[in-house]
């Protein structure tokens, strides 16, 4: 009766990490002109808005902005529609951007 419970136990817990793992999300929308995908591991903006390349250490938002920490890759300079990129420390450096969500500017 015991075992019983114990496994019981260890397959339920089981089952709630795989819910609670599948139902993480993989885009964090900052705005309605702003996200974040997990998946490329970049930020996008909607339409013409600049987009930030992948390889994003770290970032945090509230209501106004959202600031992003990031190391660049070779890989990734010639990014989508922003091809004017500018990493004048090299690709070595750590790079932060801020998105003025109000403004809707990068």
């Amino acid at each position: 009766m015991k075992i019983k419970f114990v496994v019981f136990s260890i397959l339920f817990a089981m089952v709630c990490l795989f819910i609670y793992w599948g139902s993480q999300p993989y885009t964090i929308k900052f705005s309605k002109d702003f996200y974040y995908d997990y998946e490329s591991d970049s930020v996008f903006g909607n339409g013409s808005l600049v987009d930030i390349p992948p390889n994003i250490i770290d970032f945090t938002y509230d209501k106004k902005f959202v600031i992003i920490k990031q190391q660049p890759e070779l890989v990734y300079i010639d990014y989508d529609r922003n091809s004017d990129y500018s990493y004048k420390a090299g690709l070595d450096e750590i790079y932060y951007w801020i998105i003025s969500l109000r403004e809707k500017k990068v």
